[in-house]
């Protein structure tokens, strides 16, 4: 397998009615105290040394009134970059959201309505378009590669809804076949070892979004960058 020679890792924030949320199980839980504040979570990882975020606006999911874009324009003040992911389904839509300051746009349902995606990729060139698929959802896996592929959509975020979908043999070839063709590949999903984020960048993907195994600390990013120097192989960056 190809071995990409750095590995980023991306901190995730899901933001729902103005606050952080995270997952326990398969449904979301509030952040208690300074945890549920977006801003506040936000300049922690940038403290960290975090270059790059990603937020999940569940409030434009779901047709609310959102605090992400507020958020995203108060990170323009510091240098971080942003992707946004949640209810982008048109071109007025995404380019709302790039006006916020976002860098990047991550699109999932989108995928699956191959005349609007050109139009917006068309519009706004590939480079900011990145594109969401599920693992999970096995029998929508192809057509939503292929519609990608022929937007030309070349970041691809793979996702799973447990890490031992991100595990399998299956995926690792996909993560090759894909890097291969040129696409860059980033995993999602519950992540929460170090031996699966070795074997991802292993694979060939270019880094991680990780959320819960961050603000829970079950995985630091200090802690990544050991595991990885341990092996032998140059450390991830924190994006």
């Amino acid at each position: 397998m190809s071995r990409s020679s750095s590995f980023d890792i991306i901190p995730v924030l899901h933001i729902a009615s103005g606050q952080v949320i995270r997952w326990e199980g398969d449904h979301f839980v509030r952040c208690q105290g300074g945890d549920s504040n977006p801003l506040s979570v936000a300049l922690h990882w940038i403290r960290q040394g975090a270059t790059k975020l990603h937020l999940v606006d569940l409030d434009a999911v779901y047709n609310r009134v959102s605090a992400a874009p507020a958020l995203v324009l108060a990170l323009r003040n510091f240098s971080v970059r942003t992707s946004l992911a949640g209810g982008i389904h048109s071109l007025s839509t995404a380019k709302e959201r790039l006006s916020y300051g976002a860098s990047s746009l991550v699109v999932g349902s989108l995928l699956d309505r191959p005349n609007k995606l050109a139009k917006v990729v068309s519009s706004l060139g590939p480079r900011p378009i990145w594109g969401s698929i599920d693992l999970s959802e096995r029998a929508l896996v192809s057509s939503r590669l292929q519609n990608a592929a022929n937007a030309g959509i070349r970041t691809l975020v793979l996702s799973a809804r447990t890490p031992d979908i991100l595990s399998t043999s299956h995926t690792f070839g996909l993560i090759h076949d894909l890097v291969h063709d040129g696409a860059s590949i980033w995993a999602s999903g519950q992540i929460c070892d170090y031996q699966l984020l070795l074997a991802l960048r292993q694979a060939g993907c270019q880094g991680a979004l990780i959320s819960r195994a961050l603000h829970e600390r079950t995985l630091t990013l200090d802690g990544i960058a050991q595991a990885f120097s341990s092996d032998h192989n140059q450390g991830p960056k924190t994006a």
